[in-house]
């Protein structure tokens, strides 16, 4: 097996989070490419782990820390890796060594660089668990919620990084709800960015819409659990996949239904909504 750069014939196995058995959705991964061609050249790596008989099980990307979710600097950052984990198509390819080798690739790749460790981001959950990392000799140095920050330093002279956090707390819209989606452009699929959009088509007039912008933009990864829409400063459906908009939909009118109720019954605290 073999880890490569993406290319023409491996980059949708990369930009559809390795779902070949269905046609790619450029809707949904136009952000990651765009992603991928905004940074290729700044030291970012798309690969793909390749099987000896053709086989992709699996994919990684990383990055120098600079352009990632953490602070710090002389690190380079895992976004992700992930091995097919599904039983449909090729078959769960878990527990077979594949993220361990293509840890040990990523290690290699830094120590030959130059950088003086390697950052990651995990779940206390059982999703991107941080116990493959600690298993493979990381440390936690950074959590918020359940989402952890594991790093292995190559020398002692290496500084231990931390989230990036926003400096603002959100707040509560004024007399619509403020719908705010924090989703990154180098994760496949961006789908609560996506449904979101999808979800406020028609009901535009009850909503203060916004979608994370720079220098959080795109490097945000606990800001609503692992990218996130808030309503009315509370995150919607934590840690879940966003599969249905309308849910979101009906839960917005909800929500704003519910606030003219309440400037109903308070007219004269009317100035207090924000």
């Amino acid at each position: 097996m073999q880890i490569s750069d993406i290319n023409a014939d491996t980059e949708r196995a990369f930009f559809t989070c390795l779902h070949l058995e269905e046609p790619e959705d450029l809707a949904y991964t136009a952000h990651s490419r765009n992603w991928y061609a905004e940074h290729k050249d700044k030291g970012y790596k798309a690969q793909v782990l390749i099987l000896d008989d053709g086989s992709i099980v699996g994919k990684c990307h990383y990055i120098p820390i600079e352009y990632s979710p953490f602070l710090g600097r002389d690190l380079l950052a895992i976004l992700c890796i992930c091995v097919w984990p599904y039983e449909h198509h090729i078959g769960d390819q878990r527990l077979r060594g594949y993220g361990r080798f293509m840890l040990k690739h990523v290690e290699q790749c830094a120590r030959s660089s130059g950088f003086k460790g390697v950052v990651a981001w995990a779940m206390d959950w059982d999703w991107n668990p941080v116990s493959f990392y600690e298993h493979m000799g990381y440390s936690r140095v950074d959590a918020e919620d359940k989402v952890v920050v594991v790093w292995k330093k190559f020398c002692q002279g290496a500084e231990p990084p931390r989230l990036l956090r926003l400096s603002e707390v959100l707040s509560e819209g004024r007399k619509k709800v403020r719908v705010v989606v924090a989703d990154n452009q180098w994760c496949d699929f961006n789908m609560k960015l996506m449904k979101a959009r999808e979800a406020i088509e028609g009901i535009e007039h009850l909503v203060e819409y916004t979608e994370v912008e720079p220098p959080c933009c795109n490097r945000i990864i606990h800001l609503g659990y692992v990218g996130g829409v808030f309503l009315d400063g509370k995150v919607y459906r934590p840690y879940q996949l966003l599969d249905n908009a309308e849910d979101l939909r009906k839960e917005i009118v909800r929500l704003y239904e519910q606030k003219q109720k309440d400037r109903r019954k308070s007219p004269g605290t009317l100035d207090n909504f924000r």
